[in-house]
């Protein structure tokens, strides 16, 4: 028999292996294995992506053998592995780099290699003469990768090589195949007399219970030497078990129990009696879309089959997992990447082993090898972290609705503001429109004030309504939302006589100053700098513009020294611990003020919060993205919505340009007029939804590369012309990151047949032509920038 494997690594393309007759465990679909791979056989993990009992075009003699099947369980099921295959192709990546993404890194092999000397003679030349003597001085296995570190040189490996063939050095592989969690156990053998008080101790507890954790017997005063001391006696056995970790609770509950309006049970039903439609579940704000999914969770895991609830921050998975604990109790798997890897493969073999029927996460969630899996959520499906920033670049919103399609079951995309597309695809009958229209409570929207920061009076950033706005709340024992979209204290310094910007000197963007760490931060690449107060062209002192949520914090510190104010950003929730504590301290009314980013405007209920203030909320309208409008809109409809869910709130917007439609209609919760002139702009210009984007970025050292790169891209756009709309190559709106010029083309097809065969020819072509430059292809793109 022979197996078709997928490797980690960007060949498009699996290999062919010989199951070996005496395998550790059976072959399977979704199987991983340890397979000898190229000129050296390096040993790697593979997945089995099919089975075959004959191989045609191959000369069976040259075909290597699987070196090991170590698990008798599959990591992915065909499933999974169809949509990985789907991925693969939309995306232009291998289906090992699709599956290998996905799946923990604590199921990878890692292997060790060890070197060793056998004898001193025939020694040539100065690197082979250091690392024998190397090999002496420590008298025994060397890691050859510590070897490698010590002795400085480019041809250390190789001359490592040369030795192991003159018989001079020997080499051994050390493979550890997973990091499995397991857990030590003390068993009851049988019952001897024993002397020693802490041994009396032991055996009494073990009498009783007849097994216990060792760790239990620990935390019992039962040390380990005694219990090693039972287990030579004979009277206990100490044995290793597999043991899947629990991710650990954070601080929120949610006991409520909610009834269901009629309104949210007309779309309950709607999803329960389909089988395998798209569902797109959009309403206002407090309009219960949460509790529709939940019920609908809810009747699938009553019908025996599983739940996939996808979220887009990690910041959101406590708050939603404290709703879902409510409605299936504490049996559910969560799954993001702040879990240890421990965490993330106990995680994943509970999916394998069916050991629970709910699972929740963000992006990477999606390829979980769920049993029986009868509905898929997406909630916030607007939002833009359901993109993948690495190779592949999937969109799991996109991916989501492929793999309902693959599983035949129903899929729900949520959103209090649906992206265009969604909302096109619902209006032409490809998704099925499920509209919640008012809140679920009496309590009414909040009424939303839109001031102009060109004409009216206001202190820094504060318009005279906000700062009276803010005074009334807070006295009445209600909290206020601050929002701005930036991190940091100040956005940018220049030069005001000759025009010099402090920018990162890898990245052609500003700086920003974080008065925290007293440091300017690139926000692109991440780079440190001290602080500079002086232009270093011509001597004048520096000024500094712009709002970041620090500089907003110490300002209501000034102006409102009584207030309780707390920040709430990337910067001060990077532990998730530590954030899930802040926003319960929110919640339980700790501060007055917050001040955030759209970490604070997500998802979260903040039961005393009544005030929003969106500080700059045309700031980002000025983005050039076709998606400007769109964001823009969305942040002021899901900011303004955290106010009032309790009790009457109300927001006010601050904008240079009140009229701009985004804000107007924003302002007005006219969602259909927004999208009908949104999507009338998108039709004129062929953005989408009525065409399938793909942007090719190609990243240089240096500008006169370009010439090179633009005659190689002309070549490949021949070849790509029939499928897709190609402009010529010019600089990004970012032109630098991280030290390397980025040159983009944004390109259309008109239809998903012609977006598919132009990436497989882009797969083809560019490592070939494009070799050794830098470039990225991007489906289904969320940001031109």
């Amino acid at each position: 028999m022979f197996a078709e494997v997928a490797l980690n690594i960007p060949l498009d393309r699996t290999f062919i292996y010989r199951v070996p007759e005496k395998a550790s465990s059976k072959p399977q679909l979704g199987k991983r294995v340890i397979v000898p791979f190229g000129k050296s056989d390096f040993l790697k993990t593979g997945i089995i992506v099919s089975l075959k009992e004959k191989i045609e075009d191959i000369n069976e003699t040259y075909i290597k053998e699987i070196f090991d099947i170590p698990d008798n369980f599959s990591l992915f099921t065909e499933n999974n592995i169809e949509l990985a295959r789907e991925i693969a192709k939309r995306y232009a990546s291998s289906l090992g780099e699709v599956l290998f993404l996905f799946l923990p890194s604590g199921f990878v092999i890692e292997e060790t290699s060890y070197i060793y000397l056998k004898r001193e003679d025939h020694v040539k030349g100065k690197i082979e003469k250091q690392i024998v003597d190397y090999l002496k001085k420590k008298k025994g296995k060397v890691k050859l990768i510590s070897l490698s570190r010590a002795i400085k040189g480019k041809s250390v490996y190789s001359t490592v090589k040369n030795l192991i063939r003159k018989g001079i050095v020997g080499k051994e592989e050390d493979i550890t195949y997973t990091l499995l969690p397991t857990q030590k156990f003390a068993v009851l053998n049988e019952i001897k007399p024993v002397k020693g008080k802490k041994e009396i101790k032991a055996l009494e507890i073990l009498k009783s219970a007849k097994e216990l954790p060792v760790k239990t017997l620990k935390e019992m005063g039962i040390s380990y030497d005694t219990i090693k001391r039972l287990s030579a006696k004979g009277i206990i056995r100490i044995e290793e078990r597999e043991h899947l970790v629990n991710v650990k609770k954070q601080a929120l509950t949610d006991n409520r129990k909610i009834i269901l309006t009629a309104n949210q049970k007309k779309a309950l039903n709607e999803i329960m009696t389909s089988k395998d439609e798209t569902f797109l579940l959009y309403g206002v704000t407090g309009s219960g879309k949460m509790e529709v999914y939940l019920h609908a969770a809810l009747e699938t895991v009553k019908r025996g089959k599983s739940v996939l609830i996808l979220v887009p921050e990690l910041l959101l998975t406590p708050e939603l997992r404290a709703r879902v604990e409510n409605y299936f109790g504490e049996n559910i798997v969560v799954f993001h990447s702040k879990l240890s890897k421990k965490e993330l493969v106990s995680q994943w073999l509970k999916a394998v082993k069916g050991k629970s029927k709910v699972f929740m996460g963000t992006r990477m969630s999606l390829m979980l090898p769920i049993k029986d899996l009868g509905l898929i959520i997406v909630d916030e499906e607007q939002d833009t972290s359901y993109k993948e920033q690495q190779k592949p670049l999937y969109h799991a919103r996109e991916m989501a609705v492929k793999r309902g399609n693959i599983e035949k079951c129903p899929v729900i995309l949520v959103s209090a503001t649906p992206s265009v597309e969604s909302y096109y695809r619902a209006s032409i009958g490809k998704y099925k429109a499920l509209e919640l229209k008012k809140r679920i409570s009496n309590i009414p929207l909040p009424y939303i004030k839109v001031v102009d920061l060109k004409e009216e009076k206001r202190v820094g950033i504060f318009s005279e309504s906000l700062i009276s706005a803010i005074k009334n709340t807070v006295k009445k024992g209600e909290q206020v939302l601050l929002f701005i979209n930036r991190r940091g204290f100040f956005s940018s310094g220049f030069c005001p006589k000759c025009g010099f910007v402090a920018e990162c000197e890898d990245c052609a963007v500003p700086l920003v100053y974080h008065k925290n760490m007293n440091k300017l931060i690139c926000h692109i690449c991440g780079k440190k700098y001290s602080p500079i107060y002086r232009c270093p062209e011509c001597g004048t002192k520096l000024e500094f513009k712009g709002y970041g949520t620090e500089r907003v914090e110490e300002e209501v510190k000034v102006l409102f020294p009584e207030f309780r104010t707390i920040r709430l950003d990337q910067d001060s929730v990077r532990n998730p611990t530590k954030g899930a504590k802040l926003i319960s301290d929110i919640k339980n009314g700790k501060y007055d003020i917050i001040v955030g980013t759209q970490i604070a405007s997500k998802g979260h209920n903040f039961p005393k919060l009544t005030l929003v203030a969106v500080l700059m909320a045309d700031t980002g309208y000025l983005l050039p993205d076709f998606r400007s409008a769109e964001r823009t809109f969305q942040t002021i409809v899901h900011t303004t919505g955290r106010a009032g869910r309790f009790k009457p709130g109300a927001a006010i917007v601050q904008a240079f340009d009140p009229e701009n439609p985004a804000v107007k209609y924003a302002a007005e919760y006219k969602f259909d007029l927004f999208y009908k002139e949104e999507i009338e702009a998108r039709e004129i210009f062929n953005y989408p939804p009525f065409s399938y984007p793909v942007v090719l970025e190609f990243q240089i050292e240096k500008t006169s590369k370009f010439r090179k790169v633009e005659d190689k891209f002309n070549i490949l756009k021949e070849k790509i012309k029939p499928y897709f709309n190609v402009p010529p190559l010019n600089p990004a709106p970012i032109p630098k990151i991280s030290g390397r010029y980025r040159f983009i083309t944004f390109m259309r097809a008109a239809n998903e047949n012609d977006l598919l065969k132009g990436v497989d020819i882009l797969k083809k072509e560019m490592p070939i032509l494009f070799r050794g430059i830098r470039y990225k292809i991007d489906v289904d793109p969320v940001y031109l920038l």
